[in-house]
């Protein structure tokens, strides 16, 4: 800890202590009332008391169980509405893969809205349904008109009140507040992992793991928010919310084995292309029943459990395997691991939740689920910050390496690696632009600077050299390379080369006259320059061919600037005898 900083610290974690302590204490020793209970009426179960025409005592929240109901067939339940109901009470409850009506003594007083279309599923979906009742009802019979589609532990009602419907409706959202928020969190991080491998993976071909995972977490979130039963509330659409439902299930087998296989990487490759077959030929079967009415989406979700069981026990296997089991080669560290716990959790927890929903135990089918996915953000979590601190690491060095490969040490332009792979890359489109323009270029009385006035000067003469052609050529487009000891090159390619190449050599020039007519200068510049074209016309050459025209005729620029300039002998002893003079 920082010394400087600790007594901060200590008066920031008192004030946090205090903070908690006042909450807690608070909390736990005065309640009070709450909104709900001031000004809603108390909810009063009635989930009790239903009975068949014969008068038998039955549970409403099975229907395959009571006795001679089929699908198809209408029947009737009965109640008793209590005689003390309260002024402003309904009936409120959740209807699960049923058609109904309400009657009170014989007179029909809710029907719901059943939207058709050939996308939906046979059933009603799950419903939350609210009906209103009148002081005059108290103590006359309730009678539900049924009707059953699927002989499946799914159809039924539950969650059956009688109260204030606001009331009501705020307890149901207290109770699902947070399977609501963990879902649309995994929902954020679905999206967040997906947009992220957007900018990683641009342009290459890399490893979408960010991808892959991403699409498991939207499809597996939208399965558990449709299955929280929230929706229903803010959507009047329960066919579409069922519909949903069972579709995303169908997207999450794919995602999870290229995931897998990009994040652990399968011994045998045709288990990717086996398994993703057959969630595809699954997919398209149960849509064909579907479309054509001869089994619709909610009938074949066996065959979607199946497909999700074997994910779930590839994931398992995968998991342990290559994050708990350490191999020769195979090296344990704290991502991997919690990583796997995450994974591990939501594989095992859909598993429960298929064994639940044929057992029909609950009213929640995607209750474990959603605590495996808790445990899943969790972990993942932890695991990302170590991987980012990790990838910021490797980030830096990579960046640091790359400066050492592609970047000139002294001048900071481009070294010959760098031209050598811009090369090759212009060769191979070099048919597909207009043009490709090479300019060579040699600095001239190096040898003399490095031998009489110091290495130290020569350099800083490479350094300037740099500067001037860098400056005269990086606006029209050109990239700069030191290819060797005193050689630099520029390379421009696309519209009106020759036209770049001839204002940038003006440049060049008019720079470096300026920069000898300095009166503090240690040293002048004198570089040769050549240059030579690949267009249409040179058809058949090589980018080679043309760097090797260019260097031939920056040789006998070199030739001519040395027969009309004062050797370097004769110049610098003419400059001393100046600063002599002076």
């Amino acid at each position: 800890m920082d010394k400087t900083n600790r007594k901060y610290h200590i008066m920031y974690g008192i004030m946090l202590f205090f903070f908690a302590f006042i909450v807690i204490w608070v909390s736990f020793y005065y309640k009070g009332s709450s909104f709900r209970e001031e000004f809603f009426l108390e909810n009063e179960a009635f989930d009790e008391g239903w009975k068949t025409d014969e008068g038998e005592v039955i549970d409403v929240s099975h229907f395959n169980k009571i006795a001679g109901v089929q699908p198809y067939k209408q029947f009737s339940v009965y109640n008793v509405i209590p005689k003390d109901l309260k002024e402003g009470s309904s009936l409120y409850y959740r209807s699960k893969n049923i058609y109904y009506e309400i009657y009170i003594d014989g007179e029909l007083i809710y029907a719901p809205y059943v939207p058709e279309s050939v996308f939906y599923t046979k059933s009603f979906g799950t419903r939350w349904n609210c009906i209103p009742l009148s002081l005059e009802d108290a103590g006359k019979t309730l009678e539900v008109r049924v009707t059953t589609v699927y002989d499946s532990a799914r159809a039924g009602m539950d969650s059956i009140y009688i109260g204030s419907s606001a009331g009501i409706v705020l307890d149901i959202m207290k109770e699902k507040a947070v399977s609501f928020v963990t879902c649309v969190l995994l929902l954020f991080v679905g999206f967040l992992l997906i947009v992220a491998d957007i900018p990683i993976n641009i342009g290459k071909r890399k490893n979408h793991e960010l991808l892959y995972l991403g699409l498991f977490a939207v499809s597996i979130s939208i399965w558990c928010l449709a299955e929280t039963n929230l929706l229903q509330f803010f959507m009047g659409n329960s066919r579409l919310l069922q519909v949903v439902s069972c579709y995303s299930l169908m997207l999450i087998p794919i995602p999870m084995i290229l995931y897998l296989n990009a994040a652990f990487g399968f011994r045998n490759r045709f288990v990717v292309s086996v398994f993703s077959t057959m969630s595809f030929v699954e997919f398209l079967i149960c849509m064909i029943l579907h479309m054509f009415h001869l089994a619709d989406l909610r009938e074949t979700l066996r065959l979607t459990h199946i497909m999700l069981a074997l994910s779930a026990i590839i994931m398992f296997y995968m998991i342990i395997r290559n994050s708990f089991v350490k191999g020769k080669n195979q090296i344990k560290n704290i991502y991997r691991v919690l990583r796997g716990i995450g994974l591990c959790g939501i594989s095992v927890a859909t598993v429960i939740d298929i064994i639940r929903f044929y057992r029909g135990s609950g009213t929640d089918a995607a209750m474990f689920v959603r605590i495996g996915l808790l445990i899943f953000i969790l972990c993942y979590g932890s695991s990302s910050l170590e991987k980012t601190i990790n990838a910021v690491k490797l980030g830096v060095q990579a960046e640091f390496v790359s400066q050492l490969a592609y970047r000139d040490g002294l001048t900071g332009i481009g070294n010959r690696t760098a031209f050598q792979e811009r090369m090759v890359d212009l060769e191979k489109i070099k048919n597909d632009i207009p043009a490709v323009g090479i300019i060579m270029f040699d600095v001239n009385d190096l040898k003399y600077v490095n031998d009489n006035m110091g290495h130290q000067l020569g350099d800083e003469m490479l350094v300037q050299s740099a500067k001037l052609i860098l400056n005269s050529f990086e606006k029209q487009g050109g990239d700069c390379f030191r290819i060797g000891g005193d050689e630099f090159v520029v390379l421009l390619s696309g519209e009106n080369v020759k036209k770049h190449i001839e204002q940038g050599i003006q440049n060049f020039q008019e720079l470096i006259a300026e920069y000898n007519k300095k009166t503090d200068k240690q040293f002048r510049i004198s570089i040769a320059y050549g240059y030579a074209l690949y267009n249409r016309k040179s058809s058949g050459k090589k980018l080679m061919d043309i760097h090797q025209q260019a260097d031939q005729l920056m040789y006998e620029n070199k030739k001519n600037i040395k027969a009309n300039q004062l050797s370097p002998e004769e110049y610098y002893k003419e400059m001393n005898c100046k600063d002599g003079t002076k």
